[in-house]
């Protein structure tokens, strides 16, 4: 069975809580999760396992495990304001797979157990692929004592049907309070504009390579002020960190954003 038939029995039984939620509560339905808003979604789904299909490894009965949808009653969901782009476990997980295999592909296959940090944890896709192939993962989220929502509740209830520990952080307070070395790979997917400015994001690397023992690896969102110093600072930072880290730079299959993997040993 290859990624789209995985995809499309995951699309299927999700519609189907959805289809059950609508009937139960229409006008619930009509106003927060619309059936235009929910294929939405389900094409980027489609789209993942459409790349993967052509680029990826072949299936394997992990996958199966993730592409099922998380054990959260749909109205559950929306009482804890999950944002409907992260009630999609199947779109949560085969984003991260899709970018794992592009970075470290390795930890995707038969590679020795590693001790992985991620910093951007939100909707666990990180954890809930990497602890599927026996992997170490320990999940910090970011956060904002002074935002609405600083505790991340938001994702507590699929932290709790993944069974996530999730622990919070301020990713603005730096040095970060991890031992030297005390992970193989340090991961921050889309939160590096949270945790500073453009100007300071080598600083934020290099505190990140001395956690990691072996790399860090990072999914970049566009700064957060979008002008065009901005941009010529993000363009600069990607071609800083290939010229002193060797970093290599890709794009992520689902969201085109750029991607960088940085060993220590790069030379």
């Amino acid at each position: 069975m290859g990624y789209e038939s995985i995809a499309e029995d995951y699309i299927a039984a999700e519609e189907a809580l959805y289809v059950a939620a609508s009937r139960a509560r229409p006008a619930v339905a009509n106003r927060r999760f619309p059936a235009e808003k929910r294929e939405k979604w389900y094409r980027r789904v489609r789209a993942v396992a459409t790349w993967l299909d052509t680029n990826g490894p072949e299936p394997d009965n992990v996958l199966a495990k993730i592409m099922t949808p998380y054990e959260i009653e749909i109205m559950d969901r929306l009482a804890a304001r999950l944002p409907i782009k992260y009630q999609y476990r199947g779109l949560n997980g085969l984003r991260e797979y899709a970018r794992l295999w592009t970075m470290f592909p390795e930890l995707l296959g038969d590679a020795p157990p590693q001790d992985v940090l991620e910093l951007s944890c939100g909707a666990c896709g990180i954890f809930d692929v990497l602890s599927r192939y026996g992997h170490n993962v320990k999940s910090y989220d970011y956060l904002d004592q002074d935002g609405k929502n600083p505790l991340g509740t938001s994702y507590a209830g699929i932290h709790k049907a993944l069974g996530v520990e999730c622990q919070h952080f301020d990713g603005r307070a730096r040095p970060y309070g991890f031992a030297p070395e005390s992970f193989d790979i340090v991961l921050v997917h889309q939160a590096l504009d949270a945790y500073g400015a453009v100007g300071e994001w080598r600083q934020i690397v290099d505190d990140l390579l001395v956690i990691a023992r072996r790399s860090v690896g990072l999914v970049l969102n566009p700064p957060a002020r979008k002008d065009q110093e901005n941009r010529e600072q993000g363009a600069f930072f990607i071609n800083e960190m290939k010229d002193i880290y060797g970093a290599i730079v890709s794009q992520c299959p689902e969201t085109r954003l750029p991607t960088l993997v940085i060993h220590k040993n790069h030379n």
